[in-house]
């Protein structure tokens, strides 16, 4: 079952620009079970479509934490039919 989370960003380290962006993508992408990653400095969220069977937002969290960003989980909703 796939689901999808957005993450707040809500330490001292915050996403900038688009290349902060970018960062945050390939930090998570690489992640088995992640099928999308849209991180946006502008509102400060991270939103992560994963495969929930395969991965869990603890571990995108804890991936988050040491690349330094502080996060919390905004919303959250899962799609079955994927």
């Amino acid at each position: 079952m796939f689901r999808s989370v957005t993450f707040e960003v809500i330490g001292d380290q915050i996403l900038h620009c688009e290349s902060c962006e970018r960062r945050v993508e390939r930090l998570l992408k690489p992640l088995q079970g992640v099928s999308k990653v849209r991180a946006q400095a502008r509102n400060q969220r991270i939103e992560v479509l994963f495969d929930n069977a395969v991965l869990d937002e603890a571990a995108i969290t804890e991936r988050l934490g040491n690349a330094g960003y502080q996060t919390r989980v905004g919303s959250s909703t899962s799609d079955s039919a994927n």
